[in-house]
């Protein structure tokens, strides 16, 4: 991927699109579920309607990021703003989404943004007789 940024991306500073269409502008967004939807079928997973879906790529890609982060021991208040760019999202509360993890999942994870990002994630009070 970083080749082909440097050798297509990055050659042509006018495009905005990371997978730009050759007939310019950026694919349809059916042409692109078609793609997905065949490499699934090649590669033995039933796409029934509930999933996989294209945009669990994008959940995949982020809960990584932040498994790979902890590992490293880095600061989640300085990365999760790169993140979030990466993502297209116009701030961080556009990313908040991958960080509502369940512990039991992602304890590591889950005890590191308590830590570090507290800050940014709002308790939410929930009346016990709802």
């Amino acid at each position: 991927m970083q080749a082909y940024y440097v050798d297509v991306v990055m050659a042509t500073q006018d495009n905005e699109f990371f997978f730009p269409s050759p007939y310019g502008g950026c694919f349809d967004t059916k042409t692109v579920y078609d793609w997905f939807r065949d490499i699934l079928w090649k590669a033995g997973i039933s796409h029934t309607g509930k999933g996989p879906r294209l945009h669990d790529v994008r959940h995949v890609y982020a809960i990584t990021c932040l498994k790979n982060w902890i590992r490293q021991g880095r600061d989640l208040t300085n990365c999760l703003p790169y993140l979030s760019v990466y993502l297209g999202h116009e701030d961080i509360r556009g990313s908040q989404r991958y960080l509502r993890l369940t512990s039991e999942l992602y304890p590591d994870i889950v005890s590191t943004i308590e830590s570090d990002c507290n800050w940014m994630i709002p308790e939410v009070k929930q009346d016990e007789a709802d």
